[in-house]
């Protein structure tokens, strides 16, 4: 049950402002706006420093995971591994202050699979300790619709020749989504949430499933009609690709 009680823990900062970090993330996510997710990331990382708020920790590492992708599809190269070097600290610290926990395990199994993309020689050893870890927060979690969601991102981004399969992870998207949504608490201003619907909307269309991905579109866009990703971006490629679903 241990792992239970520290997700709860570590669900949500207590706090006020915790709170108005978490609401700036996602609003900055829903808008496209990634100058202010890093201007609110900047932030909590100087509360971490001034505190010892673990959950505010979480908070910020999982914030960095975001930003961190965002800066490896933007080719900011330099900038992803200064913030990786930090978030991966953190994973240290969160694990050894408080036990085996899945959302910090599934974390760390992306971290890894980020060093894949920064160090691409090192590749074979980057991507075992991914596929570690996230087996790690499955043990730890079996419910856990994180560690799910990243379980498809390993199945998904990784080349065919090394095992990957974009259909194997459409299953494990189609998990994670279903967790997240019997899970009280856990799609409400849930950027991660909605990021792994648009990643199994994206899946269905690679996977030759496209009469499956123009509802998870529609469904994103029916619980925030101003998601600019997927309202400018991705369902109007997908409407013109297959104008006829």
């Amino acid at each position: 049950m241990k792992h239970i009680v520290l997700a709860v823990i570590l669900a949500l900062p207590a706090g006020s402002m915790a709170q108005t970090y978490q609401s700036r993330i996602y609003e900055a996510f829903l808008q496209g706006r990634m100058d202010r997710w890093k201007t609110t990331m900047d932030q909590m990382e100087r509360g971490v420093e001034s505190g010892n708020d673990l959950s505010l920790m979480y908070e910020l590492t999982e914030a960095q995971y975001g930003y961190i992708a965002w800066c490896l599809t933007m080719k900011r190269k330099k900038e992803a591994e200064a913030i990786l070097e930090k978030a991966e600290r953190q994973v240290e610290i969160l694990l050894s202050r408080q036990g085996d926990n899945p959302r910090v395990y599934s974390l760390q199994g992306a971290f890894f699979g980020f060093r894949v993309q920064l160090q691409p020689i090192r590749a074979p050893f980057y991507g075992k300790k991914s596929e570690e870890a996230n087996q790690k927060a499955l043990e730890t979690g079996p419910e856990e619709p994180q560690a799910w969601m990243e379980r498809g991102n390993i199945a998904y981004y990784k080349p065919a020749m090394f095992g990957g399969s974009k259909s194997e992870a459409v299953p494990y998207y189609e998990k994670a989504v279903r967790l997240f949504e019997s899970t009280p608490g856990r799609t409400t201003q849930n950027w991660i949430y909605l990021n792994c619907l648009a990643g199994l909307a994206q899946a269905y269309e690679e996977t030759g499933e496209e009469g499956k991905a123009g509802p998870v579109y529609r469904k994103l866009l029916r619980m925030e009609p101003d998601f600019k990703w997927v309202r400018d971006e991705l369902y109007p490629r997908y409407l013109q690709n297959h104008s006829g679903q």
